[in-house]
């Protein structure tokens, strides 16, 4: 169902490319969508979008600093976790004492890896950008003659 799908979608782009008639339609809509974006209307909901998001960048840039952080810290952890166990069995150390003094140097590990080994992402800020992105000047529609 999804191929004759496809075909049929695929069929009707080819018509509307390279018939005559289909030319003239793909014109027509081509048209109205480069009308439509140079509405005025539109390029001010353009203009309040990005507005929106560049009052958002600080805000979701420090959600990611606090993600990273905390991502790197999880890393070290089991980094750390997984590099004393591997000591363990290569020390060949098995039996009542190696798990023991394996947690207890895991616990020492684990602490010393995540604040040692990341202490930059603590200090970590959002990035913004360092220019201003002002959104282009909307432009007006082709045969418009307001200035």
């Amino acid at each position: 169902m999804i191929k004759r799908l496809i075909f049929v979608t695929g069929f009707g782009v080819g018509f509307v490319v390279g018939s005559a008639s289909g030319r003239k339609s793909y014109e027509a809509l081509k048209q109205n969508a480069v009308k439509t974006w140079h509405d005025p209307k539109v390029q001010e909901k353009v203009s309040e979008g990005t507005d929106w998001v560049k009052s958002e960048v600080p805000v979701v840039g420090g959600k990611l600093a606090d993600s990273a952080k905390k991502a790197a810290d999880t890393v070290g952890t089991k980094a750390s976790d997984a590099s004393s166990s591997v000591k363990d069995k290569v020390s060949g150390s098995s039996g009542g004492a190696g798990p023991s003094s394996g947690a207890a140097s895991t616990g020492a590990a684990s602490t010393g890896t995540s604040t040692t080994g990341f202490t930059d992402l603590q200090d970590a800020t959002p990035v913004t950008p360092e220019s201003s992105m002002d959104p282009a000047e909307p432009h007006p529609a082709p045969g418009d003659t307001q200035s």
